[in-house]
């Protein structure tokens, strides 16, 4: 396959694996939300609020209401990209291996974890209620996650369109308090894919944080890039949410590459990505977020 073809080639991968490997990919926005972002990734929505039902007078008939608008700002917050230079020679001797799995396995390892930190953590931040308490007891976990069910029924929301995101402790005790028969026709299988019909979306606990902190990739110690637990972070045992309450957007994901005769800086594959997205909560929806936690965060914005 000729170099010059990589770009396109990759970059059709590379959003495929992004879709594939994020966890919260059930919470990404349709494509006309995105047409009225403008050039800064910002839109402003309409926020209404309005009276509710008065008494009709028959002498007097209707009591006059009040409705106003005001506008509710979203911008995009996160602008995040690197490059990668791969010396022609050193791909030579490796048969193009390196330059062949170089994005692949960065997006994986690298951009579908932010990605989903970022989120979980905006969600967290967003949540209409954020519970603490301990599941060590017997059945506390099921007891939790059936409270966090009657919070969001009793606000309204929408009991199919739950996702239920989950630690790998919580749906392992899950697995253990869910009760199960089990018959002679084949294996015992303890896996739980739903609760009370809701799906299920296991989380790795370094991307379900509370709060998290991003490395700019500069800064002395802090290279690598990347993002780490904000101090005080805790992880999270599970958020219960209606998947309309937040917007997950991404605005633009790019992928270039430079072939060594056009790298002018060096005699490398330059290889560039850049992924401009953030999650949004409307401030009406913030009661259908429920967020619980076995310890509080110490974070001073918390």
């Amino acid at each position: 396959m000729p170099l010059g073809s990589y770009a396109v080639k990759y970059t059709n991968k590379l959003d495929q694996v992004l879709e594939a490997g994020v966890k919260t990919s059930d919470l990404l926005v349709d494509q006309s939300l995105l047409g009225e972002l403008d050039g800064a990734g910002e839109i402003k929505v309409p926020k209404l609020t309005m009276d509710g039902l008065a008494d009709y007078s028959r002498a007097n008939g209707f009591v006059a209401g009040d409705a106003s608008s005001e506008w509710e700002t979203l911008k995009l917050s996160y602008d995040r990209g690197r490059s990668f230079a791969v010396d022609a020679v050193d791909d030579e001797e490796r048969e193009a291996l390196l330059s062949a799995n170089l994005m692949g396995e960065f997006v994986r390892t690298k951009v579908v974890p932010e990605v989903d930190a970022i989120r979980f953590a905006r969600l967290y931040e967003n949540a209409g209620t954020k519970k603490t308490g301990s599941l060590a007891a017997s059945g506390a976990t099921t007891k939790a996650v059936r409270a966090a069910e009657d919070a969001l029924e009793d606000a309204g929301a929408d009991m199919g369109n739950l996702v239920l995101y989950v630690s790998s402790a919580t749906k392992g005790a899950l697995r253990d308090e869910v009760p199960r028969s089990f018959t002679n026709s084949g294996d015992p299988d303890s896996r739980i894919y739903r609760f009370d019909d809701i799906p299920i979306v296991t989380v790795p606990s370094a991307r379900f944080k509370t709060s998290i902190e991003l490395l700019d990739g500069t800064t002395d110690g802090e290279t690598a890039g990347g993002y780490k637990a904000a101090t005080g972070a805790v992880t999270m045992d599970f958020v219960l949410m209606e998947k309309s309450a937040a917007k997950a957007i991404q605005k633009h994901e790019k992928l270039r590459y430079f072939a060594p005769d056009v790298n002018q800086a060096k005699d490398a594959h330059l290889w560039q990505y850049r992924l401009f997205h953030d999650l949004f909560v409307m401030d009406n929806k913030r009661g259908l977020i429920y967020a619980y936690t076995a310890t509080a965060p110490t974070n001073p914005t918390e």
